[in-house]
């Protein structure tokens, strides 16, 4: 019985002691483990911050930095202290998640383009490549990050835009100023600062005085810069956008003293007539001295329409001489579309007895084109009481040329904003907004619609190889290639990104759009640009995305997109240099799956 207990005891003595060499065994494994990681991270930090581009480790839960090397600190401002790594003001943890959101159900992302703000807070455009790691026991995103320069250089584009607008403004001898909605002004030319040097609040009240916005004009006297007494004609024209919206006004003035004097002049010297026929007769002789000075076309005709007194460039204006026009009717002398306008407006001058203004263009008989302002204005006759009309002509085509450039450079703005700088074809933007259309068009119409996305095969060894300026050349041949090989006027080819190209072609099936892949493949084959480095041939390929859709009520043409995206990236995965499609929304779900 003395022996059974002892037994007992040296049981529980050999359990007690298996346990302790079973908790220090873990303790000593877990410290194995963690010195191990240290290790691993040490090694992995001397890597990072021996590399010349910017590089970070993010956490993928909540965005937090966990490492940042000086490329990546003094790209985007990241600030160290002791073994922490504090984002920018401008930048938060937050705006890394939501980049990083679309972009969790990848393992690896390449060439991700986008804008956060740098050193000094302004956006800068930045290509970003990620791959999923596991860092001191967390999910985290290793990232490199490098400035996109072909957005960059896109910057600078649009920022010399405006030069050359400023330029045109410019040139011109007219007033010129903009407002926008809230009255502020936004842009002058030089001949407005010359006028209203010093004088800025005043000129722009003198514009704000034209009636209502339109082909109204309004005439205002003001002092000229040398002291004289200058008469300004004003208009004023709404800017609109893309969209129709009204954003602001464009006021225009010109200098009409010279003209305004010489009308009150010639009114002056016709109501005269009435007092005596010696004085008729001397007003008479002033009267031509006044038409043969003028270079501007001056006439006159009775209420019958039958010409009493003009001038030489009058009669010219109208393909005659002076002494031939003088006792002609209007009838003979005008065609009957133009004698039907002539009707219209002489019965208001006369019948209203007020002034009318319009525009007249007129070809010379030596092909000369003019563009005329006429004022006609009522008159009685003193010597028989009978009615008439005065008119006046004014020289307004370097006016017109000048408001026509000015048209041309806008719409030239408007058409480089939806064009590629470098290759010339659409922009991702044109893509967008065509796309849009042609979604709701072909929903109506309940016709298919097919998008290929086509990716140039391992171009980025091609940059790195050839240098970006021989990028940028292939870029430009292929994006020749693509365009020749697009038949239909309602088809777009369009630069989707770096070196991603969209083809939209409305109206067509799946096998139409792969017989246009088949021919993007050949055109390309049949040009044969070289491309010694990409590892599926000497020459340089593309893999081709085909998605076809017929839009319901219920989808949105980013499931057109998203489909021509798997098959991308199906292509991608069977090899490049080739073309895969998808066409059925159950085929987008099991490719989808395959995808991720």
């Amino acid at each position: 019985m003395a022996a059974q207990p002892e037994s007992f005891e040296s049981s529980a003595l050999q359990y007690t002691l298996l346990l302790l060499v079973l908790v220090v065994s873990c303790g000593f494994l877990t410290l194995l483990i963690s010195y191990l990681s240290s290790v691993s991270f040490r090694r992995l930090h001397r890597l990072l911050t021996a590399m010349p581009m910017a590089v970070a480790i993010v956490r993928s839960k909540d965005g937090q930095l966990v490492y940042a090397n000086r490329a990546c600190r003094e790209l985007l401002g990241v600030r160290k202290i002791n073994d922490r790594y504090l984002y920018p003001d401008a930048l938060s943890a937050t705006m890394l998640c939501d980049f990083l959101r679309p972009l969790a159900s990848l393992s690896e992302f390449v060439h991700v383009r986008d804008e956060l703000p740098g050193v000094d807070g302004k956006p800068i455009a930045l290509s970003i490549s990620g791959q999923a790691i596991r860092c001191r026991w967390q999910d985290c995103w290793l990232l490199s990050i490098v400035p996109d320069k072909a957005a960059q250089r896109n910057q600078i584009k649009l920022e010399e835009e405006p030069k050359l607008f400023q330029q045109v403004l410019n040139s011109l001898s007219e007033l010129v100023y903009f407002q926008n909605n809230a009255g502020e002004v936004i842009g002058t030319n030089k001949a407005f600062d010359r006028f209203w040097r010093g004088r800025y609040d005043e000129g722009m009240e003198s514009i704000k005085e034209v009636g209502r916005i339109g082909n109204s004009a309004s005439h205002t006297w003001t002092t000229a810069p040398d002291g004289t007494s200058r008469l300004l004609e004003s208009n004023r024209t709404q800017l609109v956008d893309d969209n129709g919206g009204v954003f602001g006004t464009l006021s225009i003035s010109h200098d009409v003293t010279d003209w305004h004097e010489m009308q009150e002049v010639l009114k002056s010297e016709i109501e005269k007539r009435e007092i005596t026929e010696q004085e008729l007769a001397q007003r008479n002789s002033l009267l031509d001295t006044i038409l043969s000075a003028s270079r501007d076309p001056i006439g006159m005709y009775n209420e019958q329409g039958v010409y009493v007194i003009c001038n030489e460039p009058f009669a010219r204006a109208l393909g005659h001489t002076q002494t031939g026009l003088l006792g002609k009717s209007a009838r003979d002398v005008l065609t009957g579309e133009q004698y039907e306008s002539f009707c219209q407006t002489d019965q208001k001058v006369i019948n209203e007895g007020r002034s009318i203004k319009t525009d007249d263009y007129v070809v010379l008989e030596d092909g000369t084109p003019i563009w005329y302002e006429v004022l006609k204005s009522p008159y009685l006759d003193p010597t028989d009481g009978t009615n008439g009309v005065l008119v006046m002509a004014r020289d307004v085509t370097e006016r017109k040329m000048a408001e026509q450039q000015l048209a041309d450079a806008i719409m030239e703005l408007q058409e480089l904003s939806f064009v590629d700088s470098l290759t010339k074809v659409a922009n991702r933007r044109s893509f967008d907004e065509q796309m849009r259309k042609l979604w709701f068009s072909h929903m109506r119409e309940q016709q298919p619609l097919t998008l290929i996305l086509c990716d140039i095969d391992y171009f980025k060894a091609f940059n790195d190889n050839y240098g970006h300026q021989q990028g940028d050349f292939a870029l430009r041949e292929v994006a020749k290639i693509f365009s020749s090989v697009i038949k239909r006027e309602t088809d777009e080819v369009a630069r989707y990104g770096g070196e991603e190209f969209a083809f939209l072609l409305p109206n067509t099936d799946l096998p139409g759009g792969e017989v246009v892949a088949a021919e993007i493949h050949q055109a390309l084959a049949d040009v044969g640009l070289t491309h010694l480095y990409s590892e599926v041939d000497t020459k340089l390929t593309v893999s081709l995305g085909v998605a076809t859709l017929t839009p319901q009520p219920n989808q949105d043409y980013g499931e057109l997109v998203e489909m021509a995206d798997i098959a991308l990236y199906k292509a991608k995965a069977a090899g490049r240099n080739c073309t895969m499609s998808l066409t059925a929304v159950a085929d987008l779900a099991g490719a989808d799956t395959n995808h991720r």
